[in-house]
């Protein structure tokens, strides 16, 4: 794969642009799939233990 711009990663970017980028995708889920996932993974460390002692 050749294009640049499908290429960079975050590191390559200098901070305008990468602050540029962050505003053109529009996405902003706040902390909420992380709460979502840390919750979901400690019911899930629970229940390994509940049932098999």
């Amino acid at each position: 794969m050749s294009d640049d711009h499908l290429t960079r990663q975050d590191e390559d970017l200098s901070a305008p642009e990468l602050a540029a980028e962050d505003r053109q995708d529009g996405h902003d889920f706040g902390n909420w799939p992380e709460l979502l996932g840390l919750a979901l993974t400690a019911l899930l460390i629970w229940l390994t233990f509940a049932f098999t002692g």
